[in-house]
């Protein structure tokens, strides 16, 4: 029985023995005098039993069926086990009908033993929460997550997330991993579609910021992305650990319980088919579900300027800076470039001045002057090197084909072959020539033996000097 029960059995009680009147007991028990008299009349006929209330032994009009329980527990052991309770009670709903509320469904399934209790481990020190900006895109934090967001269907990739701190909206995009290009890729379309952000929130990643100790004494040491944020004007913070940016950090653990399960249930097992879901279907439901409205209204994207919106590429681009040697050539890559004049016939660079070799993002490189202007070039080889002028030389009007040049090269080095063997060939009919006008004339060497002539041929020719120059009219040696 339950305490309001009690009460009023023990007030029955002292009625019914003459110990209060029934005007005393209506006070006390805050009822009237005539339902005193009716409850008086029941607990004599009926006692305690009259007491307890009818319904108590009834279902309640607004209680599950029994069935249902059993179905939507067959449905999440066989779809939803590794789910979580707020997706469960959304895809029960959603594609089954079956509405729960989040409590009644997390009680049903501990009671049956198919879901355990986690003890809450307690934390260390009370940490303060930083309060989220104020204004829209006002700070956006900004990481990657490696993870097997394919399970097994295909290996580890890293998917790039970017959070606004006063709103939580999101923007990500899957890639290979974090190098450079695909963070200037993601980077160069979220300013097409959302403009520059005021600042971005991130961590001491290597393809961010120089970590090597003399970068703290040399603050201009900047990588490829420090030096596009200085030029777009994006201030750059960098967290000193990953609670600083717990925001980023908490949604990467979201995705890996949400984002996997949809694309499992999408079928999705490559980087592409991903992206296009991430940008058509799930990124637009996400943000529409857990957006939060900021507490102003000011939106602090900066508009890009046209000066910027021509040089875009150009500013998302790897650059490195190389020196024009003496023949207007630079080396990149173990590759020979050779430079040229423009149009007009003015030089655009001098010699041993620094210019700027550009890597775009369709892998075509473009050189640029400390003017930002762009100069003429081609790659050349080591066989087609031009002859070192003193002045930069005008661009061919058609670029000569590799395979002529070569054979080019061949066929005069064949023909210089061949005339040094002539050469080598005349000098020594000459030879032969000289010593046999010298035999003949002088003619007692004629009755003397081969193999003597052969043995004192050296000693003669020493002798014979002399008479050499009468034969120099013939040949030289």
């Amino acid at each position: 029985m339950t305490q309001k029960e009690l009460n009023l059995k023990s007030l029955m009680d002292k009625l019914i023995w003459w110990l209060i009147l029934e005007r005393e007991a209506a006070s006390l028990g805050n009822k009237s005098l005539r339902q005193i008299q009716r409850i008086k009349k029941r607990y004599k006929e009926q006692w305690d039993v009259w007491l307890i209330n009818k319904s108590r032994l009834h279902k309640s009009n607004y209680q599950y069926d029994s069935t249902k329980y059993d179905i939507a527990v067959l449905l999440i052991q066989k779809y939803y086990h590794d789910y979580s309770y707020v997706m469960i009670q959304e895809k029960l709903e959603e594609k089954h009908g079956i509405i729960f509320s989040m409590a009644t469904l997390r009680n049903e399934l501990l009671r049956r033993w198919i879901r355990l209790v986690k003890k809450q481990k307690k934390p260390d020190k009370q940490r303060t929460m930083r309060i989220r900006k104020e204004n829209y895109w006002e700070m956006i934090q900004y990481d990657w997550n490696y993870h097997l967001w394919f399970e097994n269907r295909w290996e580890e990739f890293c998917l790039l997330v970017s959070v606004d701190d006063a709103t939580w909206n999101i923007v990500a995009r899957f890639d290979i991993n974090e190098w450079i290009r695909a963070t200037f890729a993601f980077w160069m379309d979220y300013i097409l579609k959302y403009w520059k952000p005021k600042s971005i929130y991130l961590d001491k990643f290597s393809t961010y910021k120089i970590n090597h100790p003399n970068a703290t004494d040399d603050k201009e040491l900047k990588t490829q992305f420090g030096r596009v944020c200085k030029e777009l004007w994006i201030e750059l913070i960098f967290a000193n650990s990953p609670e600083w940016k717990w925001r980023v950090e908490r949604m990467n653990s979201t995705l890996q319980d949400r984002l996997i399960k949809e694309l499992r249930e999408a079928n999705i097992s490559n980087i592409n088919e991903a992206n296009k879901f991430l940008e058509e279907i799930f990124l637009e439901w996400f943000n529409k579900k857990f957006r939060v409205e900021p507490r102003g209204n000011s939106n602090l994207h900066i508009l890009l300027r046209t000066d910027e919106k021509e040089r875009l590429n150009q500013i998302f681009s790897e650059q490195t800076v190389r020196k024009v040697k003496n023949d207007y050539t630079i080396s990149f890559e173990t590759k020979l470039i050779q430079l040229y004049r423009d149009k007009k016939g003015w030089s655009m660079v001098y010699k041993w001045e620094q210019v700027t070799v550009e890597r775009w993002m369709d892998w075509n490189l473009n050189i640029s002057n400390r003017n930002k202007k762009y100069i003429i070039s081609k790659e050349i080889n080591v066989t087609n090197i031009p002859k070192r002028y003193c002045r930069l030389p005008f661009p061919p009007v058609e670029w000569e084909d590799e395979k002529l040049v070569r054979e080019k090269f061949e066929e005069k080095r064949m023909t210089k072959k061949i005339e040094e063997e002539n050469k080598r060939n005349k000098a020594r009919y000459n030879k032969s020539k000289i010593r046999q006008l010298y035999y003949q004339e002088h003619w007692r060497f004629a009755s003397i033996p081969k193999s003597i002539l052969d043995e004192t041929n050296n000693l003669v020719l020493k002798d014979l000097k002399h008479d050499i120059s009468t034969f120099k009219n013939l040949t030289t040696f």
